[in-house]
This record gives structure tokens, C-alpha cells and sequence, in this order.
């Protein structure tokens, strides 16, 4: 098994950050990302959620701390940010007109993965803030992250990994373990923490029908919040997106981590 060549998916792997950099010369952080879908190009970003049809200060100054007083410039910077990604086609031309007002503090940078940049579904964490996204630039999120892990995690590094391209399918990769177990991981965005133990139950028995001690199913659902992996039997696993919670769940596979652990 390799990793796959490439993605027959609308959205382009070229997801771009958004950052910016307060007047006052504080801190240059990103706040948002930007990406393509079709013709068409979409942002979003945590700290710019409307009262009453006015961003609400409050997340910016936890994302902006030091530049309190520079709130009426980001606002503006997000209106006119608006209006440039609802003209736009491409991702490049949002890019450049970011260059062309270097006044608004506003820049793109190219997301390639945890790495490089952070970790994406780490800042679009807000509350319920997955069901406003995109499934499928959330599964590139996804999958750049299974990428991340087998080249730089001291336990998955090097592990064959396979990024699956099937349309209408909610498999996104198979990773096989050292102990030729195949892992064939699933990406959820809507399922609600209340619902994903019936999900992994009804899984659970499928597998069991099928008398398949070989495969696991590991789930990533975007609404799943805790560090720790959920898991009710040795053949079913469910994270969260997050790096972390991807990375704690394959380990304890790799390490055949007992149930009661």
C-alpha cells in the first residue's frame, strides 16, 4: 500500500490560511482559512461570529490580545475581506488583493498541513462551528493531518498510508498497521457527540457479522471534542479532527492498547 498520487475531489488540496497583523506592530496571527469549491471561493473563521450583525470584539480580543484597540481595523479589514472572496474565482485572487491593501493587515498563506501553519482544526474548533464548513475541505484537513502523522509521529512515521477518493464514500484513508491490520478510517462532520456511541455500536456489529479480525474502523468526527479516544471494542475507534486526537487514537492502535487502559 502507498500513499495516493492524488484527489478527483472539487476542493483543491490548496487550502490557504488567513492571517492578520494589527497596525500597532503586535502579534501576526491566523485567524481563518480561505479555499476553493468550484468556482467559487469560501472563508471562514472562528472569531468573526455576528451579534445582531456585528462581530463580536470579545473573540477577537482572545485572538488579538495585545491589540484590544485595534478591533473598528479588523472590522473593516473582514468587511472588505467579504466583499473581495464573494468577487472572487480563485484563491489567487484573494491573495493578491491582500497584497494590493497591505494597509488592512490581511495576508494568505498556503496551509500544507500541521507542520506548516498549526493545526487547522485546532482554530476552526468554535462551537458548532464544523456543520458551517465545508465536508469536503474538512476531510483535505483530515487527511493532510494522516499525512503530517506518517512522516513526522515517532510511532506512525513511515506507515503505509492510502488517501481514497471514492465519491459519496465517507472513507477518506487506510493506514495497515505492523501487525498487517488495515485501518480504514472514515471522516463524519455531522454527527452529534450524543449519537456517535450508537454509530460505533451498529459498526461494531457489523464488523462482527462479517467475522473480520484484520480491519478496524476509525472514525473522525468533527463534533467530537474530547482528548481522548472513544473506543468500545478493539476493532472500533473514534477521535476527534484534531491532530492530537488523530494521534492518540492510531498510536493506541499501534501499540494494541488494552481496553481497560
Amino acid at each position: 500500500m502507498k500513499a495516493a498520487a492524488g484527489t478527483n475531489r472539487t476542493v483543491s488540496r490548496h487550502i490557504k490560511l488567513l492571517r492578520y497583523q494589527p497596525p500597532s506592530g503586535g502579534a501576526s496571527r491566523t485567524f481563518g482559512a480561505v479555499w476553493q469549491l468550484g468556482n467559487e471561493v469560501r472563508w471562514t473563521s472562528p472569531i468573526t461570529r455576528r451579534l445582531n450583525d456585528v462581530l463580536d470584539p470579545k473573540l477577537f480580543v482572545d485572538r488579538f490580545p495585545e491589540a484590544t484597540y485595534e478591533f473598528d481595523h479588523f472590522a473593516a479589514a473582514i468587511t472588505w475581506l467579504q466583499s473581495v472572496c464573494s468577487a472572487a474565482r480563485e484563491l489567487l485572487d484573494v491573495a493578491q488583493a491582500c497584497q494590493t491593501e497591505p494597509g488592512l493587515g490581511l495576508s494568505c498563506v498556503r496551509y500544507e498541513g500541521p507542520d506548516r501553519g498549526g493545526d487547522l482544526a485546532s482554530l476552526l474548533e468554535g462551537e458548532n462551528q464544523a456543520q458551517l464548513l465545508d465536508v469536503e475541505m474538512l476531510r483535505t484537513v483530515v487527511n493532510l493531518t494522516l499525512e503530517h502523522l506518517v512522516k513526522e509521529h515517532a510511532v506512525l512515521k513511515g506507515l503505509p498510508l492510502e488517501l481514497i477518493s471514492e465519491e459519496g464514500s465517507s472513507e477518506c484513508a487506510r493506514l495497515l498497521l505492523p501487525d498487517d491490520r488495515l485501518v480504514r478510517i472514515y471522516f463524519d462532520r455531522d454527527t452529534r457527540p450524543s449519537r456517535v456511541v450508537p454509530q460505533l455500536l451498529a459498526e461494531s456489529d457489523r464488523l462482527f457479522r462479517l467475522r473480520s479480525d484484520s480491519e478496524v474502523s476509525f472514525f473522525v468526527f468533527a463534533q467530537l471534542k474530547g482528548a481522548l479516544p472513544l473506543r468500545l471494542t478493539t476493532s472500533v475507534l473514534a477521535t476527534g479532527m484534531r491532530l492530537p486526537h488523530i494521534a492518540n487514537g492510531l498510536v493506541r492502535l499501534v501499540w494494541a492498547t488494552p481496553l481497560s487502559s
